[in-house]
């Protein structure tokens, strides 16, 4: 999958990151066990792309990266072999380089071989990567509102902070209103629970229906990691569909 997005472009790393090995290997290990979804950049060129991590070696000589559903990306990965990957890790980005030394199929999957990341950056962000949600999958959203409303619309496009809504045009949220519960389920079908505050309103060319973003707040780690989990997922089913 590729994605080219300036708005969401790595920033530039800083000379504070961290060099421990130990240290290393347990952010390196929570990004495998929470499967968390890695933006990743090639060496010359301009596009992104979708990984995980799949596996670390107990040595910790490598670590092992899923294939790019991008053919372009999986050419150029396997040529240039120089590659940054930018992830979200319980709200905090998480930013490394490394070189490919290696891959392989298992399954019928590719699977890349790198070198351990001599430095792992770590820095707080106001905004994250919004997947867009597609129309055949998007789930229904159900807005419970302070006065006990009930407002059914669905995610257009969701993150790790938030998610742009398409509700019915009558339904007169405005910025600024608080949402009690966002209800919604992931596409393996368990329920998220979560507060939000309307951000923005967007018109749209439809009267009967309008968009809202949302910014989800006082959120728990196991929700927060459950939403990047989700957005990981519909970005990968996105990817697919290319």
């Amino acid at each position: 999958m590729s994605e080219e997005n300036t708005e969401h472009a790595h920033p530039t790393l800083r000379g504070d990151g961290i060099k421990i090995r130990a240290h290393k290997r347990l952010i390196l290990k929570a990004l495998q066990e929470s499967r968390c979804q890695l933006n990743l950049s090639i060496a010359g060129s301009n596009e992104e792309f979708v990984s995980i991590i799949l596996a670390i070696d107990s040595t910790d000589d490598w670590i092992e990266l899923d294939e790019l559903a991008d053919s372009t990306g999986h050419a150029a990965l396997l040529e240039k072999k120089h590659y940054r990957v930018s992830g979200w890790l319980k709200g905090i980005n998480v930013d490394f380089e490394a070189t490919i030394i290696g891959h392989h199929k298992t399954k019928g999957l590719v699977r890349y071989r790198s070198t351990l990341p001599g430095t792992i950056y770590q820095s707080q962000r106001r905004s994250s990567y919004r997947a867009p949600v597609s129309i055949m999958s998007s789930p229904e959203v159900h807005l419970i509102l302070s006065d006990n409303q009930v407002v059914t619309g669905q995610i257009s496009d969701i993150s790790a902070s938030g998610a742009l809504l398409t509700i019915p045009g009558d339904s007169k949220l405005n910025p600024g209103d608080k949402i009690a519960q966002c209800i919604f389920k992931t596409l393996d079908d368990k329920t998220i629970i979560a507060e939000a505050e309307v951000r923005r309103q967007i018109d749209t060319e439809h009267s009967s229906r309008s968009k809202i973003g949302c910014h989800f707040v006082n959120l728990d780690p196991p929700t927060t990691q459950a939403i990047l989990n989700y957005t990981a997922a519909v970005e990968r089913l996105n990817a697919r569909r290319r």
